[in-house]
């Protein structure tokens, strides 16, 4: 399986480009919010933000969308906690608390498989819309340059910034509610925080609407990536 931390799309001339808020296991949600705005498989794109799974009922139904050519996901913070969780009993206890029984019922060989297809997950995209470019991350984008950033993820240099750890677990943007944009990008798309509706910081657009606290309509963020508002 091969390993990219960066994923980079071209403009899409058939179709529309989606993200969507932190999916946490609400598959049928999903689902729901695809058909609601037509959702058309053959031209339009999906991206999430990351944190698929954990937390919500439908973990497992949730990975089917890994395997679609029109899905395309980050790795979050609850990916590395099921990565993490092979090896690190904090890690496998935090698993257990966060609803990631859906894993740890699977065989040893299908537990392997999914953390792998986790572990290949990008840590940042990037997408080209009529607009400019858009970034997506899981957390933060710890460097206001995001070419700066990305040149640090090619060359392989995480380690220096502690930077995958922080793309995926860090809070410090939000909490401190800074409006510093980042240079290089249209927007910023992100999840990690939970918001009550959209909030935007900056060029930074943050939409974890709490998937798995609202089971309903407004629950689930799906962003229009030109329009950069919620359909």
């Amino acid at each position: 399986m091969q390993l990219s931390s960066f994923k980079s799309f071209p403009l899409n001339t058939l179709g529309r480009d989606f993200a969507v808020g932190d999916i946490h296991g609400m598959y049928s949600l999903l689902e729901k919010k695809l058909v609601a705005v037509n959702f058309n498989p053959q031209k339009d794109r999906l991206f999430s933000v990351g944190d698929l799974v954990n937390r919500g009922p439908e973990s497992s139904r949730v990975m089917s969308f890994l395997g679609q050519p029109w899905f395309h996901a980050i790795k979050g913070n609850h990916e590395d906690i099921a990565i993490r969780s092979a090896t690190d009993p904090d890690y496998m206890d935090l698993m257990l608390r966060i609803g990631g029984a859906w894993l740890m019922d699977k065989s040893p060989k299908e537990q392997a498989r999914i953390r792998q297809t986790f572990t290949a997950l990008p840590l940042a995209m990037e997408v080209q819309t009529p607009a400019g470019k858009i970034g997506l991350v899981h957390a933060e984008c710890p460097l206001d340059s995001w070419d700066d950033m990305i040149f640090l993820l090619k060359a392989g240099k995480q380690d220096a910034l502690h930077l995958e750890e922080k793309l995926c677990w860090s809070r410090r943007r939000f909490k401190d509610r800074d409006e510093t944009l980042i240079q290089g990008l249209h927007a910023l798309v992100v999840g990690h925080n939970v918001v009550e509706g959209m909030q935007i910081m900056g060029n930074t657009y943050y939409i974890e609407t709490g998937a798995f606290l609202l089971d309903g309509e407004h629950g689930m963020t799906l962003l229009d990536l030109v329009a950069l508002k919620p359909v």
